[in-house]
């Protein structure tokens, strides 16, 4: 009969071990801008999960980071800047901007697994090869 409490308390510890080691809090991810790239060129991050994706510009000039279709929620702006580039009509599902020397930040919650290009807008920026992936894993 002693055996039994002790293999209970086993499995509480175990259950316990679970989700204290379970992350807790928003993801934190960090993107450098430079003229005509990102760095590191892929983000991954948990669905389900809150992000906080900070953009740093070293560039000369103004840079911005846009997803066109990714599934989100509770999308909002930690700090941006005021953008000063024609978006040619585009309207992505995130979108933050920081001129040059400046930081700027977006918080937001992926909510479907999968792979999403994110580019620059700012003209002729993407076709000069200002992309990446942001990998969204399932939880």
């Amino acid at each position: 009969m002693r055996g039994i409490p002790s293999i209970g308390a086993a499995i509480l510890a175990v259950g316990l071990a679970a989700c204290a080691s379970a992350p807790t809090g928003p993801q934190e991810l960090t993107v450098t801008a430079v003229d005509l790239a990102y760095e590191p060129e892929t983000l991954e991050v948990v669905a389900g999960r809150p992000v906080i994706l900070t953009m740093v510009n070293e560039g000369a000039i103004e840079h911005d980071f846009s997803i066109m279709e990714i599934h989100v929620e509770a999308v909002g702006e930690v700090h941006e800047e005021e953008m000063e580039h024609e978006m040619g009509g585009m309207d992505p599902e995130l979108h933050f901007a920081a001129h040059a020397g400046e930081t700027s930040s977006l918080e937001f919650t992926p909510t479907e697994a999968g792979s999403y290009e994110f580019f620059c807008s700012v003209a002729g920026h993407k076709e000069a090869g200002m992309v990446g992936t942001l990998v969204v894993k399932a939880r």
